[in-house]
């Protein structure tokens, strides 16, 4: 009875996945195509485009590697159409999700926890993308409900194995998971040095196995972790690409993660702190939580998606130490409860999955139904924002394509523009110098640009016609806009 229950829970899970691999029909950032897709294509079809990170050598092969073998597997039964090529990663990610919330109830045995995480819009929104901050919260999930605890297996090392190659993958879930293995080794009854010895060959394992799979893949001695640490840390690299204040995670990226639990949440704290040896597990998630934010609200460039794989621990703070309500008002408050869960989640997880930022992907089905078309060579030039849409993972076709690029300052150059500013601070005269000046160079088929971009550069448009207009966003960014043209060469 028990073993059916189990299972009807988890294939619950995969069919809630499942729908909304097909309900999320946007784009989130970048890195879900730039740092999986677009190189597991090149990896497996022999072309494509690599973005710098990997030129500098500072991600990991783990994830793009496995999901090439798929894109072969699909090459030699003649099914490599993009359709497939896009979906059925997404379809295996939201398997994978489902199973690390299939395991993390198992552990909390909190159906309450459940749903809470299940119905958390922005879990809701990343869950299904391929995004190595998926595969890094589902990870998280999954050790955490095989970690030793104090009450439970102390001598079990299991976790270390998904927690070795995590690091690998995404070297900054070293952060996370420090305080947690510093909390086994303190609380653990075994022979510490026979616990060092088991942490040092498993981690020694997995670094060997990354560096081998690396140094393949980039066909040089890499360690990835290494760069990655040296480029980002170092070297700053990431304020580039923006930068927040000291506070950011404490004041919009938790409250928008966690909606009105955010609350919830800091009630909590104050309960955890009253009674830390009642809410034990929860203190030591706690402790990790804090640990994370601090170190992570130290480098100047901060996104939402980097403190993902803490929801699971915030939502089970949430819903395992929330002060206890008469059973006179316990009914009520639980309906409002649900409520605001519904509202203040559903909405926005609709709006972000099937409207903003749709048209990078509506965009990339129009142009390749165009080239797959086109009888003769076709050529397509990107007036984008760089990686504001994913390429030859969409395209399925070798075509000629040229994309604006936002390399790093890696000379300190102190009057160093990248290319997508130059082109942004004058765009004509980028064009005048890339094609009307240089006649060797072949005027692209298709360009493709946003709506705010058209004006400034007419007279490079008016041997081309306009063929789409595809919805992007109610609020765009900056140097983007609420619609995405494509031009035709008449």
């Amino acid at each position: 009875m028990l073993l059916q229950k189990k299972t009807k829970v988890l294939f619950s899970l995969v069919l809630w996945r499942l729908i909304s691999v097909f309900v999320v029909q946007t784009a989130h950032v970048p890195d879900e195509y730039w740092q999986s897709l677009e190189v597991a294509h090149r990896l497996a079809f022999g072309y494509g485009y690599l973005s710098w990170e990997w030129t500098a050598k500072i991600r990991n092969y783990i994830y793009p590697f496995l999901i090439s073998i798929m894109y072969q597997v699909l090459a030699l039964i003649s099914l490599d159409y993009v359709t497939i090529l896009t979906t059925l990663p997404r379809v295996l990610q939201a398997i994978f999700s489902a199973y690390g919330e299939y395991k993390f109830y198992n552990w909390s045995k909190n159906k309450w926890t459940l749903y809470s995480l299940c119905l958390n819009w922005y879990w809701y929104y990343c869950a299904t993308r391929t995004l190595v901050n998926t595969i890094e919260t589902v990870c998280t999930m999954i050790a955490l409900s095989i970690f030793p605890w104090r009450d439970g297996n102390v001598r079990n090392v299991k976790y270390l194995w998904i927690v070795g190659f995590l690091c690998m993958i995404r070297p900054t879930a070293a952060i996370i998971w420090l305080p947690l293995c510093l909390y086994h080794l303190c609380t653990s009854s075994q022979n510490k040095l026979v616990l060092i010895y088991k942490y040092s060959m498993i981690c020694g394992i997995c670094c060997l196995s990354s560096i081998l799979l690396d140094s393949y893949c980039y066909g040089m001695f890499v360690i990835s972790p290494w760069e990655f640490f040296r480029v980002n840390v170092l070297y700053k690299i990431g304020d580039s690409y923006g930068t927040q204040h000291l506070l950011w995670y404490i004041l919009c990226g938790l409250p928008i993660l966690l909606g009105c639990y955010y609350i919830v949440f800091l009630l909590c704290i104050w309960q955890i702190v009253k009674h830390p040896s009642r809410f034990h597990h929860q203190a030591v998630m706690l402790i990790t939580i804090i640990w994370t934010l601090s170190v992570y609200s130290l480098l100047s460039h901060k996104e939402f998606r980097f403190v993902l794989p803490l929801l699971p621990m915030c939502i089970y703070i949430c819903t395992s130490c929330t002060l206890p309500l008469s059973m006179k008002y316990a009914k009520p408050a639980r309906k409002i409860i649900v409520g605001l869960l519904i509202v203040t989640n559903v909405l926005p997880g609709l709006y972000f999955s099937l409207i903003h930022q749709r048209g990078s992907l509506d965009v990339m089905n129009i142009l390749h139904k165009e080239v797959v078309n086109s009888d003769d060579t076709s050529s397509i030039l990107f007036l984008t924002p760089c990686h504001a849409t994913p390429l030859y993972s969409h395209l399925h076709v070798n075509v000629s394509t040229r994309i604006l690029t936002c390399e790093p300052n890696f000379t300190n150059d102190t009057s160093y523009v990248d290319e997508a500013d130059v082109f942004f601070s004058n765009p004509m005269q980028w064009l005048d110098r890339n094609y009307d000046i240089n006649e060797s160079v072949t005027i692209p088929k298709y360009v493709v640009l946003f709506d705010n971009i058209v004006q400034k550069i007419s007279r490079f448009l008016k041997h081309y016609q306009l063929t789409s207009q595809i919805f992007y966003a109610h609020f765009p960014q900056s140097n983007y806009a609420k619609y995405i043209y494509v031009y035709k060469h008449k």
